[in-house]
């Protein structure tokens, strides 16, 4: 037969089964959308963040400092002397001040604003003649003239109400202020929720201190290199350019927003393998459905190949097709998360953000998906003899299911002793993993080609004990969803795979909460700790101390700090290369340590844990030296203690005296204060006399150790909302399999429908029919699921027993809503095709060939 024959037998086929194949394309559209947006939005982030970038840097030709660029540098102060020099130097026209300071503001009566976990920040204020960078444009009011007055960005106003003439407490770690709004700007760093506070240059010099940070601009007829070059060379200070700086902001963030698009593009890909179940099961159903239709195609002159071909051209133009409104869709969610993120605080740069990647990525994929999952149907549609297929049987062969499921089952069982022996093998994480991730996906496959065999044992008693209230049509209902194993294994895999993450992904975050949790809670042996927000990096007030000193009963008082030092090179964190925990006092006193050498009294030196001190060597009463972030500043500190690993003492703690020898007291922070109560102390009372104490500290909270626990462990609650949202697409997906595979049913079941409705049955009864159906999928492939992700989990955990997860938690809760609400999901899968079914006419379907 004509190539341009069977193109044209192609094309007719697509606009005949629009129906059948509408559900199929909503799949591929979805999760193109998905792979296109994450590029569309990753890049939209990247400008936002490059002009902000621009904005704060356009016009700086140097930056001055140790750390310089970096938000939380730690260097030395930059004196006034040292800031004069560098003013009059001949090569220099302006010097302002980099380092913004953080806050949080409050309002006169003490009430923080709530900055979704942004810490807001005061930047110097300079006149346009004398900035240097993105200007701090006055749109409103006067500028500020002393400590007392500031002006506020123009964001504050809109999203928190802030006015002019408003009185505003300033809650810095060092200090509390009180200042008057007197004029509104729009800063050039700002982005997000928080609030960016200006004050006059000389007042916040006043205020807080030298700087660690300053912005330079040249002298006319002086490079920016020059400039940088000299100042390094004449002052002794580490000097980059501000086009150096821009690029090291730049490439950070770049990495950052890498790894989300990553991440985003995973759960797209996630869903585009959903899908391909979907897109296999519909074709598979289309082509049986038109066994008669080849078989004439066969008989006039086609060839296998013919027949093969026009299947897979059908299933490319759904790709195409799909994936081109799944690109137009995926700048449409862009758009939409834009706009619900900027009345949020959050502003994106104008554009859609729109790259060569965003098309060519999903277009690419969703046609490789789609006729990828078409293939084995079109073989099967090809290698159908014309006698044969005149008959439009679609019976499972019995040899071929027979084979499909000896096949399924070994796998499984590889599978099984994959993750198995990767659970509880005596070897290395790594290893150990991938063991687990071999046999997960061994597991996988074998569950989808054993599927027909376990849906034939599983399906028919669910059919009776979810039919069993509604007689007859309960009945037939089981019995329809058992005459087609395979079909029933196919759409329910979909929905096994989304579930199975889903539970993979809860056990793995329950059993970190609670890990995570348990390990405070238990190293917390204080009564109660003072903390600042536990949501953010903003350190309790120095004098947090001070103000519990009129309550009665507390016993002990132990500080808790954070010094940019390192003892013997290494540091507390291991994220933040130079920052040390520090403890004024007996550190038993707050944490409860298992000591594995040594003692606890910390004076003149220092306690490690057992992973760092082991791993660098060290020995109980040897010095070590401790370097802070001023050159030549250095002490000796003798290591006193071990101790076992815990996640809230982590790897280092220093004595606060030592510490003082080597940073300045501006350079340290307040972490927590551990509160111990006196014996026979009333704790009721206190924590309300506590809490009475720091009210007007804004910032601080009076928890026990439990309380402290669950909030840090709260941030996992946060991480999980987000990867369930993201997992959300591939059920969607996997439900709307369940729609096509139930519409095509109905479309196949035509006559059937018909002869039962000639027999009296009543629309109803046909749409209960179809829903029990329905249900009965979305049951089995969420119990399935459940049951796969819950030893999937317990697996991967196993596996991470070194790194403190040794108890596998299920998250019941979401268990038992998946159980529950997979049949929810049944019944409204099945809304529709009922709908169609029961509007069935009777005779025109008996009549139907």
């Amino acid at each position: 037969m004509a190539r341009n024959a069977m193109r044209t037998v192609s094309l007719r086929t697509i606009a005949q089964h629009r129906l059948r194949l509408g559900l199929t394309v909503l799949a591929v559209i979805l999760g193109t959308a998905f792979v296109s947006g994450s590029f569309m939005f990753t890049t939209s982030l990247s400008n936002t963040f490059d002009a902000a970038v621009n904005n704060v840097y356009r016009g700086v030709d140097v930056g001055v400092g140790d750390g310089v660029g970096d938000k939380d540098g730690d260097g030395p102060p930059l004196d006034a002397s040292m800031r004069d020099r560098l003013a009059q130097d001949s090569l220099v026209r302006e010097v302002n001040v980099l380092s913004p300071q953080p806050v949080v503001i409050a309002n006169e009566d003490a009430v923080a604003y709530q900055t979704q976990g942004d810490t807001s920040e005061v930047i110097a204020y300079y006149p346009p003649e004398q900035t240097v960078g993105g200007e701090n444009a006055l749109v409103q009011g006067r500028a500020p003239r002393g400590a007392g007055e500031v002006l506020v960005s123009e964001s504050a106003v809109e999203d928190y109400g802030i006015g002019l003439g408003d009185r505003l407490m300033l809650v810095h770690p060092e200090h509390r202020d009180t200042v008057t709004v007197v004029g509104v700007s729009t800063p050039a760093s700002q982005l997000g929720d928080d609030i960016t506070i200006s004050m006059a240059a000389p007042a916040f010099l006043d205020v807080y201190g030298d700087p660690v940070q300053l912005k330079l601009s040249a002298a006319e007829g002086t490079t920016a290199e020059d400039l940088a070059q000299h100042l390094s060379s004449t002052y002794d200070v580490e000097a980059e350019t501000g086009e150096a700086l821009a690029d090291a902001a730049r490439e950070e963030m770049a990495f950052a927003l890498t790894a989300i698009r990553y991440l985003l593009i995973a759960f797209g890909l996630i869903a585009l393998l959903v899908g391909t179940f979907i897109i296999a099961n519909t074709f598979s159903m289309i082509v049986a459905q038109r066994t008669k239709e080849f078989a004439l195609l066969r008989a006039l002159g086609a060839s296998q190949p013919q027949v093969v071909g026009s299947v897979v051209v059908e299933s490319a133009i759904v790709g195409v097709f799909g994936s081109l409104v799944g690109v137009a869709t995926g700048i449409g969610l862009v758009a939409l998360i834009k706009a619900v993120m900027g009345t949020q605080g959050m502003p994106f740069e104008p554009g859609l953000g729109l790259s060569p990647a965003a098309i060519i990525v999903p277009l690419v994929l969703g046609v490789l998906v789609t006729t990828l999952s078409a293939y084995a149907p079109a073989r099967r549609a090809g290698s159908v003899q014309p006698v044969e297929a005149m008959r439009g049987t679609d019976a499972d062969a019995p040899g071929s299911l027979r084979r499909r499921t000896i096949a399924g089952v070994v796998l499984a069982v590889v599978g099984i002793a994959a993750a198995s022996t990767g659970a509880i093998i005596d070897a290395s994480t790594n290893p150990r993993v991938t063991a687990v991730g071999i046999g997960a996906a061994c597991l996988i496959v074998g569950v989808y080609l054993a599927g027909p065999a376990l849906s034939s044992v599983v399906v028919p008693g669910l059919g009776k004990v979810v039919g069993a209230p509604f007689g007859a049509v309960g009945s037939l209902a089981g019995t329809n969803t058992h005459r087609n194993p395979r079909r029933t294994a196919a759409t329910a895999f979909a929905l096994i795979l989304g579930v199975a993450l889903v539970t993979v992904i809860g056990m793995l975050g329950a059993t970190m909460k609670a890990s995570l949790q348990d390990d405070i809670a238990d190293h917390i042996s204080a009564d109660y700790v003072l903390t600042g927000p536990v949501n953010g990096n903003f350190p309790a007030p120095s004098d947090t101390v001070a103000m519990t000193e009129g309550v009665d009963g507390i016993d002990a008082r132990v500080t808790v700090g954070a010094v940019p030092a390192t003892v013997g090179g290494q540091s507390s964190l291991e994220e933040q290369a130079q920052l040390t925990m520090t403890v004024d006092a007996d550190p038993t006193q707050v944490f409860a340590l298992e000591l594995k050498d040594g003692d606890q009294n910390i004076a003149g030196g220092f306690l490690a844990d057992e992973e760092l001190a082991t791993e660098q060597g060290w020995k109980v009463g040897r010095a070590y030296e401790v370097a802070g972030p001023v050159p030549g500043m250095t002490a000796q500190a003798t290591l006193r203690g071990i101790y076992e690993p815990t996640e809230v003492a982590t790897r280092i703690l220093l004595d606060a005296e030592v510490a003082d020898q080597v940073a300045p007291p501006e350079a340290q922070l307040v972490r927590m204060v551990g509160i111990v109560a006196e014996d026979g102390a009333d704790r009721d009372a206190m924590r309300e006399d506590l809490e009475a104490a720091v009210r007007d500290a804004v910032v601080l909270q009076v928890m026990t150790g439990d309380e402290y626990a669950a909030q840090l462990a709260g941030k996992i609650d946060q991480m999980l909302a987000v990867l369930y949202g993201l997992l959300a697409l591939a059920v969607i997906i996997a439900v709307l399999g369940i729609i096509n595979t139930l519409t095509l049913g109905v479309i196949e079941r035509r006559k059937e429908i018909g002869m039962l409705r000639a027999v009296g049955t009543q629309r109803r009864q046909v749409r209960t029919m179809i829903t029990l159906e329905s249900v009965q999928i979305a049951v089995f492939g969420a119990f399935a699921g459940v049951v796969l992700g819950l030893g999937l989990g317990v697996a991967f955990i196993a596996t991470l027993a070194d790194e403190g997860f040794d108890s596998p938690q299920v998250p019941w809760a979401l268990v038992g809503v998946m159980l529950v609400g997979s049949a929810g999901v049944g019944v409204i899968a099945a809304l529709w095709p009922s709908q169609h079914a029961a509007k069935t006419p009777p005779l025109d379907a008996i009549a139907a060939s």
